[in-house]
């Protein structure tokens, strides 16, 4: 990418995570070089609900799942233009 370029990231929200956010997709512009944890925060920035929620998830120790395009990834994960960051909350049932 071109300096100053951006990346634009669709983020899809599932279940009670897209009720957090009142939408199941949102996109996000970020610089180019992005980590997933800098469109996390970015995201927690529009939507304070949002990260209320998957602090109070995470805080029970259920883990809140991040796939770009279609695979688990960590925090560290580098975002290209044109990914899809599809955001998981806890599995439940038995």
């Amino acid at each position: 990418m071109a300096e100053g370029a951006v990346a634009r990231v669709k983020v899809r929200l599932v279940s009670l995570l897209r009720d957090a956010v009142g939408s199941k997709e949102v996109e996000l512009e970020l610089p180019e070089g992005a980590r997933l944890g800098d469109a996390l925060r970015a995201l927690y920035a529009s939507y304070p609900r949002l990260e209320r929620l998957v602090a109070e998830l995470e805080k029970r120790g259920l883990a809140v799942l991040f796939l770009v395009n279609g695979e688990a990834a960590g925090r560290e994960r580098e975002l290209r233009d044109g990914d899809v960051l599809t955001i998981l909350p806890p599995a439940s049932g038995g």
